[in-house]
Protein backbone atom coordinates (compact mmCIF):
# COMPACT_ATOMS: atom_id res chain seq x y z
CA UNK A 1 0.00 0.00 0.00
CA UNK A 2 2.92 2.36 -0.45
CA UNK A 3 5.49 3.38 -3.06
CA UNK A 4 7.70 0.34 -2.40
CA UNK A 5 7.40 -3.02 -0.69
CA UNK A 6 9.33 -3.25 2.59
CA UNK A 7 10.85 -6.53 3.80
CA UNK A 8 12.41 -6.70 7.25
CA UNK A 9 15.86 -8.26 7.60
CA UNK A 10 15.55 -11.03 10.20
CA UNK A 11 16.58 -10.00 13.74
CA UNK A 12 17.62 -6.53 12.54
CA UNK A 13 16.12 -3.04 12.66
CA UNK A 14 16.84 -2.86 8.94
CA UNK A 15 14.87 -3.71 5.83
CA UNK A 16 15.12 -3.80 2.08
CA UNK A 17 12.67 -1.88 -0.08
CA UNK A 18 11.68 -3.07 -3.55
CA UNK A 19 9.86 -1.28 -6.37
CA UNK A 20 9.09 -2.19 -9.99
CA UNK A 21 8.24 0.51 -12.55
CA UNK A 22 7.54 1.01 -16.24
CA UNK A 23 6.13 3.74 -18.49
CA UNK A 24 5.43 2.57 -22.03
CA UNK A 25 3.70 5.78 -23.14
CA UNK A 26 6.68 7.97 -22.21
CA UNK A 27 9.09 5.55 -23.92
CA UNK A 28 6.97 5.40 -27.07
CA UNK A 29 6.80 9.19 -27.42
CA UNK A 30 10.53 9.78 -26.75
CA UNK A 31 12.52 6.66 -25.81
CA UNK A 32 15.61 8.42 -24.43
CA UNK A 33 13.64 10.53 -21.95
CA UNK A 34 11.31 7.62 -21.21
CA UNK A 35 14.23 5.40 -20.25
CA UNK A 36 15.55 8.04 -17.85
CA UNK A 37 12.10 8.62 -16.36
CA UNK A 38 11.57 4.97 -15.40
CA UNK A 39 14.86 4.86 -13.51
CA UNK A 40 14.05 8.14 -11.75
CA UNK A 41 10.54 7.10 -10.75
CA UNK A 42 11.92 3.85 -9.39
CA UNK A 43 14.51 5.86 -7.44
CA UNK A 44 11.78 8.13 -6.01
CA UNK A 45 9.63 5.19 -4.94
CA UNK A 46 12.47 3.84 -2.81
CA UNK A 47 13.35 7.29 -1.45
CA UNK A 48 9.70 7.82 -0.46
CA UNK A 49 9.80 4.94 2.05
CA UNK A 50 13.13 6.07 3.48
CA UNK A 51 15.33 3.64 1.57
CA UNK A 52 18.76 4.42 0.17
CA UNK A 53 18.60 3.15 -3.45
CA UNK A 54 21.29 0.53 -4.10
CA UNK A 55 20.87 -1.08 -7.52
CA UNK A 56 18.46 -2.09 -10.27
CA UNK A 57 17.68 -4.99 -12.53
CA UNK A 58 15.78 -4.62 -15.79
CA UNK A 59 13.54 -6.42 -18.23
CA UNK A 60 13.68 -4.67 -21.62
CA UNK A 61 10.62 -5.60 -23.70
CA UNK A 62 10.52 -4.52 -27.35
CA UNK A 63 9.17 -5.48 -30.74
CA UNK A 64 11.03 -6.79 -33.79
CA UNK A 65 14.64 -5.45 -33.73
CA UNK A 66 14.97 -6.14 -37.47
CA UNK A 67 12.78 -3.07 -37.85
CA UNK A 68 15.06 -0.01 -37.69
CA UNK A 69 12.53 2.03 -35.72
CA UNK A 70 12.25 -0.68 -33.07
CA UNK A 71 16.02 -1.00 -32.81
CA UNK A 72 16.23 2.77 -32.52
CA UNK A 73 13.71 2.75 -29.64
CA UNK A 74 15.75 0.08 -27.90
CA UNK A 75 19.07 1.90 -28.31
CA UNK A 76 17.66 5.22 -27.08
CA UNK A 77 15.90 3.67 -24.07
CA UNK A 78 19.13 1.96 -23.04
CA UNK A 79 21.03 5.27 -23.37
CA UNK A 80 18.44 6.99 -21.18
CA UNK A 81 18.62 4.24 -18.55
CA UNK A 82 22.42 4.41 -18.62
CA UNK A 83 22.55 8.19 -18.18
CA UNK A 84 20.16 8.16 -15.22
CA UNK A 85 21.88 5.22 -13.51
CA UNK A 86 25.32 6.80 -13.82
CA UNK A 87 24.18 10.18 -12.49
CA UNK A 88 22.24 8.70 -9.57
CA UNK A 89 24.95 6.13 -8.78
CA UNK A 90 22.29 3.46 -9.20
CA UNK A 91 24.01 0.54 -10.95
CA UNK A 92 22.43 -2.14 -13.13
CA UNK A 93 23.46 -5.50 -11.65
CA UNK A 94 21.37 -7.83 -13.83
CA UNK A 95 18.66 -7.89 -16.46
CA UNK A 96 17.38 -9.38 -19.67
CA UNK A 97 16.12 -8.33 -23.10
CA UNK A 98 12.96 -9.64 -24.76
CA UNK A 99 12.60 -8.90 -28.49
CA UNK A 100 10.03 -9.87 -31.13
CA UNK A 101 7.04 -9.03 -28.92
CA UNK A 102 3.88 -8.30 -30.87
CA UNK A 103 0.65 -9.63 -32.33
CA UNK A 104 -0.52 -9.82 -35.95
CA UNK A 105 2.66 -8.12 -37.19
CA UNK A 106 2.08 -5.22 -34.81
CA UNK A 107 4.90 -4.47 -32.37
CA UNK A 108 4.35 -3.66 -28.71
CA UNK A 109 5.29 -0.22 -27.44
CA UNK A 110 8.82 -0.07 -26.00
CA UNK A 111 8.36 -1.29 -22.44
CA UNK A 112 11.50 -1.37 -20.33
CA UNK A 113 10.73 -2.48 -16.77
CA UNK A 114 13.00 -1.43 -13.91
CA UNK A 115 13.16 -3.28 -10.60
CA UNK A 116 15.03 -1.41 -7.88
CA UNK A 117 16.18 -2.36 -4.39
CA UNK A 118 17.18 -0.07 -1.51
CA UNK A 119 18.22 -0.33 2.14
CA UNK A 120 16.28 1.10 5.08
CA UNK A 121 18.84 1.46 7.86
CA UNK A 122 16.33 2.10 10.65
CA UNK A 123 12.92 0.46 10.40
CA UNK A 124 11.60 1.45 13.84
CA UNK A 125 9.96 4.54 12.33
CA UNK A 126 8.54 3.32 8.99
CA UNK A 127 7.50 5.80 6.32
CA UNK A 128 4.44 5.19 4.16
CA UNK A 129 2.29 7.25 1.81
CA UNK A 130 -0.76 7.34 4.12
CA UNK A 131 -1.56 10.57 5.98
CA UNK A 132 -0.97 10.08 9.70
CA UNK A 133 -3.01 12.72 11.54
CA UNK A 134 -5.08 15.89 11.24
CA UNK A 135 -3.61 19.41 11.11
CA UNK A 136 -0.28 18.34 9.63
CA UNK A 137 1.43 20.57 7.06
CA UNK A 138 1.54 19.32 3.44
CA UNK A 139 4.53 20.30 1.29
CA UNK A 140 5.45 19.67 -2.32
CA UNK A 141 9.17 19.05 -2.70
CA UNK A 142 10.22 19.97 -6.25
CA UNK A 143 8.94 22.51 -8.75
CA UNK A 144 5.63 22.21 -10.60
CA UNK A 145 5.63 23.45 -14.21
CA UNK A 146 2.33 21.86 -15.29
CA UNK A 147 3.46 19.40 -17.98
CA UNK A 148 0.33 17.78 -19.48
CA UNK A 149 1.63 16.12 -22.65
CA UNK A 150 1.50 12.30 -22.33
CA UNK A 151 -0.40 12.74 -19.05
CA UNK A 152 -3.06 10.43 -17.63
CA UNK A 153 -5.39 13.43 -17.56
CA UNK A 154 -5.29 13.98 -21.33
CA UNK A 155 -5.50 10.27 -22.06
CA UNK A 156 -8.41 9.48 -19.73
CA UNK A 157 -10.49 12.65 -20.23
CA UNK A 158 -9.79 13.52 -23.89
CA UNK A 159 -8.26 10.31 -25.34
CA UNK A 160 -5.17 12.33 -26.33
CA UNK A 161 -1.84 10.45 -26.31
CA UNK A 162 0.41 12.92 -28.07
CA UNK A 163 3.40 15.10 -27.33
CA UNK A 164 6.60 14.70 -25.36
CA UNK A 165 7.06 13.17 -21.90
CA UNK A 166 7.98 15.48 -19.02
CA UNK A 167 11.57 16.67 -18.92
CA UNK A 168 14.03 14.90 -16.61
CA UNK A 169 16.44 17.07 -14.64
CA UNK A 170 18.84 14.56 -13.08
CA UNK A 171 20.41 17.16 -10.80
CA UNK A 172 17.02 17.94 -9.28
CA UNK A 173 16.14 14.24 -9.03
CA UNK A 174 19.29 13.51 -7.05
CA UNK A 175 19.27 16.66 -4.92
CA UNK A 176 15.56 16.49 -4.04
CA UNK A 177 15.71 12.77 -3.26
CA UNK A 178 18.83 12.96 -1.11
CA UNK A 179 17.39 15.91 0.81
CA UNK A 180 14.18 13.99 1.51
CA UNK A 181 16.27 11.10 2.86
CA UNK A 182 17.96 13.56 5.24
CA UNK A 183 14.57 14.75 6.48
CA UNK A 184 13.38 11.16 6.98
CA UNK A 185 16.57 10.23 8.85
CA UNK A 186 15.94 13.12 11.27
CA UNK A 187 12.35 11.89 11.88
CA UNK A 188 10.90 15.07 10.36
CA UNK A 189 8.58 13.34 7.86
CA UNK A 190 5.26 11.72 8.83
CA UNK A 191 4.40 10.44 5.34
CA UNK A 192 5.71 10.86 1.81
CA UNK A 193 4.65 9.93 -1.70
CA UNK A 194 6.22 10.59 -5.08
CA UNK A 195 4.18 12.54 -7.63
CA UNK A 196 3.99 10.70 -10.94
CA UNK A 197 1.11 9.40 -13.10
CA UNK A 198 -1.94 11.63 -12.69
CA UNK A 199 -0.04 14.46 -11.05
CA UNK A 200 -0.50 16.17 -7.69
CA UNK A 201 -4.22 15.55 -7.30
CA UNK A 202 -3.91 11.77 -7.78
CA UNK A 203 -1.01 11.50 -5.33
CA UNK A 204 -3.01 13.53 -2.82
CA UNK A 205 -6.02 11.23 -3.24
CA UNK A 206 -3.84 8.14 -2.76
CA UNK A 207 -2.40 9.52 0.48
CA UNK A 208 -5.92 10.22 1.72
CA UNK A 209 -7.58 6.94 0.71
CA UNK A 210 -4.98 4.88 2.55
CA UNK A 211 -5.70 6.68 5.83
CA UNK A 212 -9.22 8.13 5.54
CA UNK A 213 -7.72 11.50 6.44
CA UNK A 214 -8.46 14.38 4.08
CA UNK A 215 -6.68 17.60 3.20
CA UNK A 216 -7.36 21.26 2.52
CA UNK A 217 -5.25 22.63 -0.33
CA UNK A 218 -4.72 26.34 -0.93
CA UNK A 219 -3.92 27.26 -4.53
CA UNK A 220 -0.78 29.34 -5.19
CA UNK A 221 -1.54 33.06 -5.47
CA UNK A 222 0.07 33.34 -8.92
CA UNK A 223 -1.56 30.18 -10.31
CA UNK A 224 -2.64 30.70 -13.93
CA UNK A 225 -3.98 27.24 -14.81
CA UNK A 226 -5.44 24.87 -12.21
CA UNK A 227 -5.58 21.90 -14.58
CA UNK A 228 -1.88 22.07 -15.37
CA UNK A 229 -0.98 22.55 -11.73
CA UNK A 230 -3.03 19.68 -10.31
CA UNK A 231 -2.71 17.14 -13.16
CA UNK A 232 0.73 17.96 -14.59
CA UNK A 233 3.24 15.11 -14.43
CA UNK A 234 6.45 17.07 -13.79
CA UNK A 235 9.19 14.87 -12.36
CA UNK A 236 11.49 15.05 -9.29
CA UNK A 237 8.55 15.84 -6.97
CA UNK A 238 7.26 14.44 -3.69
CA UNK A 239 4.26 15.16 -1.45
CA UNK A 240 5.24 15.09 2.23
CA UNK A 241 3.34 15.42 5.48
CA UNK A 242 5.12 17.08 8.41
CA UNK A 243 4.18 18.04 11.95
CA UNK A 244 3.50 21.79 12.18
CA UNK A 245 6.04 22.10 15.02
CA UNK A 246 8.78 20.87 12.64
CA UNK A 247 8.03 23.27 9.78
CA UNK A 248 10.91 25.67 10.46
CA UNK A 249 13.42 22.82 10.79
CA UNK A 250 12.23 21.27 7.52
CA UNK A 251 12.27 24.59 5.67
CA UNK A 252 15.83 25.31 6.82
CA UNK A 253 17.11 21.94 5.55
CA UNK A 254 15.33 22.39 2.23
CA UNK A 255 16.70 25.91 1.79
CA UNK A 256 20.23 24.89 2.84
CA UNK A 257 20.15 22.17 0.16
CA UNK A 258 18.68 24.54 -2.45
CA UNK A 259 15.55 22.44 -2.86
CA UNK A 260 12.40 24.15 -4.17
CA UNK A 261 9.28 23.50 -2.09
CA UNK A 262 5.72 24.75 -1.63
CA UNK A 263 3.53 24.77 1.46
CA UNK A 264 0.17 23.86 -0.08
CA UNK A 265 -2.11 23.17 2.88
CA UNK A 266 -2.86 20.85 5.77
CA UNK A 267 -4.56 17.56 6.62
CA UNK A 268 -8.10 17.50 8.02
CA UNK A 269 -10.93 15.13 8.87
CA UNK A 270 -13.41 13.71 6.38
CA UNK A 271 -12.85 15.85 3.26
CA UNK A 272 -10.36 16.54 0.47
CA UNK A 273 -10.87 20.19 -0.34
CA UNK A 274 -9.17 22.32 -2.99
CA UNK A 275 -9.78 26.05 -2.70
CA UNK A 276 -12.53 27.21 -5.13
CA UNK A 277 -12.32 23.91 -7.06
CA UNK A 278 -13.40 20.78 -5.21
CA UNK A 279 -14.71 19.31 -1.98
CA UNK A 280 -15.27 15.58 -1.68
CA UNK A 281 -15.73 13.31 1.34
CA UNK A 282 -12.90 10.83 1.84
CA UNK A 283 -15.44 8.01 2.16
CA UNK A 284 -16.92 8.93 -1.26
CA UNK A 285 -13.44 9.06 -2.77
CA UNK A 286 -12.80 5.56 -1.45
CA UNK A 287 -16.07 4.32 -3.00
CA UNK A 288 -15.17 5.88 -6.39
CA UNK A 289 -11.79 4.16 -6.28
CA UNK A 290 -13.44 0.80 -5.64
CA UNK A 291 -15.82 1.32 -8.58
CA UNK A 292 -12.85 2.10 -10.85
CA UNK A 293 -10.91 -0.90 -9.55
CA UNK A 294 -13.81 -3.30 -10.10
CA UNK A 295 -14.40 -2.00 -13.64
CA UNK A 296 -10.77 -2.40 -14.70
Amino acid sequence: GSDAAIIRIHNKDKAIAVSVDSSANYCKSFPFTGGKQIVCENWRNLISVGANPLAITNCLNFGNPENKEIMGEFAECVEGIKEACEFLNYPVVSGNVSFYNGTNKRNISPTPVIGGVGLIKKLSVPISQNFKKNNSIILIIGKTFGHLEQSAYLKEIFSISEGMPPEINLHNEKNNGECLLKLISKNLILSSHDISTGGLIISLAEMSMGSNIGAKIVKPKKLTNSTNYFFGEDQARYLVEIDSKDLLKVEKILKDNKVFYENIGFTQSDFIEIEDELKIATKDLYKLNNIWYNNY
